[in-house]
């Protein structure tokens, strides 16, 4: 019983830790994708997510940047991953699923304010991934 118990263990240790290995390998692939001419500090926000759980990043948006927003993902259902942003109080700004599909999103906001950023997949379970970069918006450039 108590080996059946540790190989158990070790199972569930060795596929969590591939989970996280294939979440890993999505950030180079999204970034060099998509992140064009916006800068990128190197942060990026994962998570293994389960049988329709979510997960949430709050992130301080500044005014005078734009940004450009990349979730990426891959589910075993093949279902692609949702974005929902949020304010403060949690009044819903954008949800992904009433948009066409697209792979990134930019935004830019007259002023600075926290949003919370929510990721799903409406079936399934999988990796979701986030990256954010950021330039100075177009009236900030247009000025220098």
């Amino acid at each position: 019983m108590k080996q059946s118990l540790v190989l158990l263990l070790f199972t569930l240790s060795i596929s969590a830790a591939h989970a996280q290995s294939s979440c890993a390998k999505l950030i180079p692939l999204c970034k060099a994708s998509f992140i064009e001419d916006y800068s990128w500090d190197g942060r990026y926000w994962r998570a293994e997510l389960y049988n329709n759980e979510k997960t949430e990043v709050y992130y301080t948006f500044f005014k005078g940047l734009r940004y450009r927003l990349i979730p990426c993902g891959s589910s075993d259902e093949k279902s692609p991953l949702r974005m929902r942003i949020y304010n403060a109080n949690h009044v819903p700004l954008l949800d992904t699923g009433t948009q066409n599909a697209r792979p990134y999103w930019d935004l830019e906001l007259s002023s600075t304010q926290l949003l919370i950023i929510e990721l799903y997949y409406p079936a399934g379970s999988g990796c979701a991934a986030l990256i954010i970069g950021h330039k100075a918006s177009d009236a900030i450039a247009s000025k220098e």
